[in-house]
C-alpha cells in the first residue's frame, strides 16, 4: 500500500489530471488543466478545463487527446483559445477570439465570438478554413 500512487497502475482518480500541462500537436504549451468534464449520460470524461496564465478557463474535449503521461496530456492538432489572432483569407487581420461557444450535446464548437477595436462579432464555425498560430476564416471581414 505504500506505492499506490508512485505507479499509477489500471486507475487514476481525477486529482492526477489536475494541474498537468497541455501540450498541442507542435508541441506549445496550451495551459494547464484546472478541472475534468465528466459526460453525465455516460459518466465518462467529455474533455478538460485549460488554463493558460492570466486567460479565462476554455474547454477542450476529448476527441483532441492523443497521450496522457503522468505529466502532460498531448493533444492531435491545435485547438482554439481565447486571445487567438483572427485573420481573413487575403491575411488581414480580423480580431481575436473573446468566446468559443460550443454544441451542448457534441462539443463542438459552433460559433466564435470574435472583438476587434470597438466591435465585437459572432462567426460561424463553418467559416473557420485554418488553425495555426492563427486562426484563418472565409467570407466578408467587419473591419
Amino acid at each position: 500500500m505504500k506505492n499506490q500512487n508512485k505507479a499509477l497502475g489500471k486507475y487514476w482518480s481525477g486529482q492526477h489530471f489536475i494541474g498537468i500541462s497541455v501540450f498541442d500537436s507542435k508541441g506549445n504549451d496550451c495551459g494547464k488543466i484546472q478541472s475534468i468534464c465528466i459526460d453525465p449520460k455516460t459518466f465518462s470524461i467529455s474533455g478538460v478545463m485549460v488554463k493558460r496564465r492570466l486567460s479565462a478557463p476554455y474547454f477542450i474535449s476529448v476527441t483532441y487527446f492523443e497521450i496522457l503521461t503522468e505529466s502532460s496530456l498531448k493533444l492531435n492538432s491545435i485547438p482554439i483559445k481565447p486571445h487567438d489572432k483572427i485573420i481573413d483569407v487575403d491575411g488581414k487581420s480580423v480580431g481575436k477570439v473573446i468566446k468559443i461557444n460550443l454544441n451542448s450535446e457534441t462539443n463542438k464548437i459552433e460559433t466564435l465570438e470574435i472583438k476587434s477595436r470597438f466591435k465585437s462579432k459572432i462567426i460561424p464555425s463553418e467559416r473557420i478554413v485554418g488553425v495555426g498560430d492563427k486562426i484563418t476564416i472565409k467570407g466578408p471581414s467587419f473591419n
